[in-house]
Formats: structure tokens, sequence, C-alpha cells
């Protein structure tokens, strides 16, 4: 899984707004302003999640998540923000960003509905994630954001709902929103009136708009060439627990022979251990950083047999032990 890399560029203008260097948090080789990175235009979750803990250890704010929305800029969101700018209206800017979002994160998902004169937005990742109500806050405050780009300032959402509680001291989510926000309820989500979500805006571009969906169908075409490793680390995931997971097993389960499952990993660059090594390593660092995962659960969920088991491959890994390693987190 992975997400488009010039998001980047928004952490490093949070940050700096904090009075945190950046350049502490965001490696080089990942971003500096002005200079062209050395890495693909894609990002590994696994990365961003690191970068966001650490952002997070450093910076004692509720309303992190809100305040990137502050810095964010179309730019950030290459194609789909420029054509995003370029749209016809709220609803066309907004069935875009649902029809291209796997552009921006793969394990973001988008449902826009259409009821009681209001165009919802509902915001959700998949899979296992990492302070989900920062994120929460990131991508629904994004979404209002640029809505305001397009709309004007003036632009007051029908209502914004978000899955977590209420926090102690509500008023940076009305400043964002300029509604108060509904805690606690079942989704996240942005929901703009009809009449707004379809007026018909000035900066409308349809010409532009064309230009950056074919840059965004030639990033997701790129994206399928890769696709078949994240599937076979999607499968692997699920695997893991079994403590049985095999070549032949995630082939099947890809519908394909291990022969074809090798040639496939192999033109990209990569093999089925390193995979599962992989994968046992991210997963091992991110569940270690959840208090409530104990080292005998976590053994389990990457499929090694004991606790001991575990305990050496990770030492052999990072150095140190499972136990040690969870203490330097603090």
């Amino acid at each position: 899984m992975t997400i488009f890399a010039p998001q980047i560029r928004t952490l490093w203008r949070v940050l700096d707004a904090y009075g945190v260097d950046p350049a502490r948090v965001i490696p080089a080789e990942l971003y500096r302003p002005g200079v062209p990175s050395s890495r693909s235009e894609r990002l590994s979750l696994a990365v961003v999640d690191d970068l966001m803990k650490q952002a997070l250890g450093m910076i004692d704010d509720p309303a992190f998540g809100l305040k990137t929305s502050e810095y964010l800029h179309p730019s950030h969101l290459g194609a789909l923000g420029h054509a995003w700018m370029a749209s016809a209206s709220l609803r066309d800017a907004l069935q875009r960003s649902q029809r291209y979002h796997r552009m921006l994160n793969e394990r973001l998902r988008i449902e826009l509905t259409d009821g009681d004169g209001v165009l919802k937005a509902s915001y959700s990742l998949t899979g296992e994630v990492a302070n989900p109500d920062v994120h929460a806050d990131i991508y629904v405050s994004w979404a209002m954001r640029l809505c305001r780009f397009n709309f004007g300032q003036e632009l007051v959402p029908a209502f914004v709902r978000m899955r977590r509680p209420e926090p102690a001291d509500p008023a940076p989510w009305r400043r964002c929103f300029g509604v108060d926000v509904q805690f606690g309820r079942a989704e996240n989500c942005l929901a703009i009136h009809q009449a707004d979500a379809d007026r018909a805006l000035t900066s409308s571009s349809p010409e532009l708009v064309a230009v950056h969906e074919e840059i965004m169908l030639q990033h997701l075409a790129r994206m399928e060439r890769t696709d078949i490793v994240n599937r076979a680390r999607a499968v692997i995931m699920d695997q893991l627990p079994s403590g049985r997971v095999t070549e032949d097993s995630v082939a099947a389960s890809l519908n394909m022979s291990p022969r074809t499952l090798y040639n496939n990993l192999r033109k990209h660059g990569t093999a089925f251990r390193e995979l599962i090594l992989e994968l046992r390593k991210d997963l091992a660092q991110r569940y270690l950083s959840e208090p409530g995962y104990s080292l005998t659960e976590i053994s389990f969920m990457l499929g090694f047999s004991d606790s001991s088991s575990f305990s050496r491959a990770f030492k052999s890994w990072f150095g140190m032990s499972p136990s040690r390693y969870r203490e330097t987190l603090g």
C-alpha cells in the first residue's frame, strides 16, 4: 500500500508552522524544498505512518489533523489537485476525487451519497490504521479546504460528522468547518448543500481537466503494473496468523500458479521470502507501538510458533529485543 509522495510537502509546512525543524522528521531523500526527490512518486504507508508517529510525538495538539489543512495546496495532490481546481462544480470535483482516490492513498475510500438536499462525502481508511482520529481529521478537513479553494471561503457545509469522541475543546473543529461538528457518529463525513454542490464554478476549465485526467490515468496504469506486489502483501498479511503461509497458498489465493507468482514478483524486483520478511518487520514495529498487544499476541499475528521465536527474529532484525524496542517508544 502506498500514497502519493508529494503530500509530504504538506507535512513539511505543518511541522515548520509548529516550530519543529521538518528536517528532523523528514529524511532528505524523501523531500527538501526545491530539491528533486531521489525517491519514486509513491511512498509506502509504513514510511508515512512512521513520519506521522514522529510528528505526533513532537507536537501535543489534539487538532493536529485539522492544522494540516491550513497548509494544504492543491499542487501537493498532483494532477488530482489541479483537476479539482478546474472542475465544473463541487459535485464534479468530489466525484473526480472518488474516481481517482487510489492515486492519493491506496488505503483511502470515498463514498458519495445524495439525499435530503445534501451531497455527502464519507471518508474511511481500510486495514489497521494508527491514530485513526488524526487521519479522519486530515481527510475531512482537506476536503473542506479544497471545496473552499473552488467555491470561496464563505462556503458553509450542511453538517460534518466524525467518529472520534468529542474533544475537550471542540473550538478548533468549529473554526475549521464553520459549523458545530457532530462527534461520536458512525462515519467521518462532510455534507454540502446540493445547491452549493451544483453551482457552476468560474474556475471551470474542461481542457485542463482533460489534460490532468490523462496524467492520472497514466499514473494509475503504472500503479496497476505493480499491483501484484500489493495484492501478494495483502494475502500474506491475511495468512500470517495461521503460521502456514506458503508460496503455494498465496498463489492459490491470487488464482495463479506458484511459478506465475514467482515470475511476477521477480519482474518487480522482489521475491516471496523478501515480502514476508519485509511485512513481518513492518508489522512487528507497528504492533509493538500499540500497548494493547502482548508479545504473545504479536508473535501469533506474525505467524511465529511462540514468543521466543519472535524475540530471536526481532533481535536479528533490529539489534534489540521486542521488550527493549517497546521501552524506547516511551
